[in-house]
This record gives C-alpha cells, structure tokens and sequence, in this order.
C-alpha cells in the first residue's frame, strides 16, 4: 500500500468512528425538540424559527442515514466508509425506522379514533417523523459501533 492509501484507510476508520458516535447522539437531540416543536405554534418569528430549525435538522439527520454522511469525502474515502457491512446495517436501520414510523402511525391513528382531538396533526407528524429518524439513526449507529469494535 502507498502512502495516500494508508492515509485514506486510517481517515476513513476514524470518519467511520465519528459518524457512529454521531449516529446514536444526534437523534437525542432530535427527540429533545419534541418539548419544544409540539406546543402551540403561532405566527411569530420564533415560533417560524422553532419549527424551522427543527425541518433542517430532521433533514440533516435523514441525509445522514440515507447518504452515510460522507458526501463531501473523496470518492475512495467514501468507498472505504460505505463497505458492505455498512449498507447492511443502513438498510436495516432504515427498515427499523420504517416499521416505527408505521406503528407510531397505528397508534396515532388509534389513540385519535378512541379520543377525537386528542392529538393535533403537526404533533402527530412530528412525532412520527422524530421517533423514526431517531430510532433508524441510534439503531445504525450501535451497528456500526459494534461492528467497529
């Protein structure tokens, strides 16, 4: 191996490392919006602010998972960083946070046909939205740590 190789493998092994960390720490973030997102939404600029930054960073977090966060690494980085074994556990990340976004949905659904007007639309979809990132993201990023060792 030459020497700009060796240096991408030991730069994609620490990226790798980061981005699992990151994984699981970052939707911890993500859930302690909910407090802030879910109450009552006005036309004020903070209130526009309060809802705005909590979209950029839901998209963020999705651009994560669905991207490995490596976009903007050079191509063999994002090659080493994006091995088979991450691809497994980023689509069963995404089916783990798939199958919460459904029954997060059920239950919403549920809970509103038992008790109409119990949950507002936008707290509902933040609620869905929220917990599915975040438990697709914390379940990649235990994946990845664990396989990393």
């Amino acid at each position: 191996m030459n020497n700009s190789s060796e240096s991408d493998v030991a730069y994609a092994e620490k990226s790798s490392r980061r981005r699992a960390a990151l994984a699981i720490v970052l939707p911890v973030l993500l859930l302690q919006q909910v407090a802030f997102a879910t109450g009552e939404h006005g036309a004020r600029a903070v209130d526009m602010v309060r809802l705005g930054s909590w979209v950029v960073m839901a998209s963020a977090l999705l651009m994560l998972l669905l991207t490995g966060g490596s976009l903007f690494r050079r191509r063999a980085v994002r090659a080493l960083m994006n091995d088979e074994v991450t691809l497994q556990h980023r689509a069963s990340a995404i089916l783990f946070g798939f199958t919460l976004a459904m029954v997060t949905g059920i239950a919403s659904f549920a809970l509103e046909a038992l008790r109409p007007g119990t949950l507002p639309t936008l707290a509902v979809l933040h609620l869905i939205v929220s917990l599915s990132l975040a438990g697709a993201l914390i379940r990649f990023g235990v994946l990845e740590r664990r396989s990393l060792g």
